[in-house]
C-alpha cells in the first residue's frame, strides 16, 4: 500500500513538473526577439492581481468587482488598458486596484498613467524558461515607478508595477508588435 502511494505521488509530481514546458513556435520566438530588440511592443492586459489587503477585501465583499473576478484576480476584459514601449519612451494606462501607502496629492484618476522617457533599462533572457525579463524606472510628477516585465515566448506577458506611494500590482496579458495605429493619440475614458 505504501509503495502504491509513493508511485502515485511520484507520478503526480512528474506530471506537474512537465506542465511548465511552454509550446512555442519558431515564428513566435523570432517575433518576440524582434520586438524586444527594437523596443516596439504593446501589451494588453486581461487580468490584474493586486496585493490582498483589508481594503481590497472590503471592495471584493461589497460586490463591486467585475463578474468572474476574485479579490486577487480581477478581470480587465472589456476594460481599456495598454502598455506601449516605443523606443526610449513608454505610454501606459493601467487601471489600479489597491491602496495608497503614503500620503500624496490625490487626483480624480486612480489608474496608472505614464507617458515619457524611462531610465535604468535592463534586459535579460532566460533560455530555460524562454522569457525576457525587462526592468526599468519611470518617474512622473508625483510618483516613481519600478516596472518589471516578463515576456514569454508564447507572447504572454506579466507586468509588475511597484510605486513609492501605492501597493504593488501585477498584470497578465498578451504582447504584440507595436503598430503605427497604436502610437496615435490615446484617449481614455
Amino acid at each position: 500500500m505504501k509503495t502504491l502511494f509513493l508511485i502515485l505521488i511520484g507520478g503526480l509530481l512528474v506530471s506537474c513538473g512537465s506542465s511548465q514546458n511552454i509550446e512555442v513556435t519558431e515564428a513566435q520566438r523570432k517575433a518576440l526577439d524582434e520586438i524586444v530588440t527594437q523596443k516596439k511592443y504593446e501589451i494588453i492586459s486581461d487580468w490584474a492581481s493586486p496585493l490582498t489587503t483589508t481594503s481590497v477585501n472590503a471592495v471584493a465583499n461589497s460586490g463591486l468587482l467585475p463578474p468572474g473576478s476574485t479579490v486577487n484576480n480581477i478581470s480587465l476584459i472589456g476594460n481599456g488598458n495598454h502598455f506601449r514601449m516605443d523606443g526610449d519612451s513608454v505610454d501606459v494606462y493601467l487601471p489600479y486596484f489597491g491602496e495608497r501607502r503614503l500620503s500624496a496629492r490625490y487626483s480624480t484618476d486612480a489608474g496608472i498613467k505614464l507617458k515619457g522617457a524611462y531610465d535604468n533599462y535592463k534586459v535579460e533572457y532566460n533560455e530555460k524558461k524562454q522569457l525576457y525579463l525587462i526592468k526599468f524606472n519611470v518617474d512622473d510628477i508625483q510618483e516613481s515607478y519600478r516596472i518589471i516585465i516578463r515576456l514569454y515566448a508564447n507572447l504572454k506577458s506579466d507586468i509588475s508595477v511597484n510605486s513609492n506611494y501605492r501597493t504593488t500590482i501585477n498584470y497578465r496579458g498578451n504582447v504584440s508588435k507595436l503598430s503605427e495605429k497604436s502610437t496615435a493619440t490615446v484617449t481614455t475614458q
